[in-house]
């Protein structure tokens, strides 16, 4: 079992919490208020293509800068499962850059398939192996 969060977006009355069963190829998307009232139904897995590690901004201020260096304070790491070569399944959302990662690797190895870093060099997408 793959777990997530979508950290971005959730806040101290909504949060997003994302579950993949790998083994019977199923994936919830689980929304919560306040910690106490949770609801959401697995669905069924569509064929991944490759999973994706990207850096997007979520900052609702218009004086925020939004420059790309890596250890810009506003900036999360999304790991997504894409299918159907534009659609995608976040995952996961990290301020860390390494957690981001791992949880890729992960869910790469579980899929048997590619990551694509486009966070590393905005704008431009590299493949890694699993063993980077």
């Amino acid at each position: 079992m793959i777990t997530g969060k979508r950290r971005a977006i959730s806040n101290l009355f909504r949060q997003f919490d994302i579950f993949i069963d790998v083994e019977q190829r199923l994936y919830k998307i689980q929304n919560g208020l306040f910690g106490i009232l949770r609801w959401g139904n697995f669905q069924p897995l569509p064929k991944i293509d490759y999973v994706l590690v990207f850096r997007s901004f979520f900052v609702k201020c218009e004086a925020c800068v939004y420059d790309d260096t890596i250890d810009n304070p506003n900036a999360y790491f999304q790991v997504s499962l894409v299918y159907n070569k534009n659609r995608r399944i976040i995952i996961d959302e990290s301020k860390n850059k390494k957690e981001a990662f791992a949880l890729a690797k992960e869910a790469a190895g579980a899929f048997k398939t590619r990551i694509m870093d486009s966070a590393t060099q905005p704008g431009k997408g590299t493949w890694l192996s699993l063993n980077q």
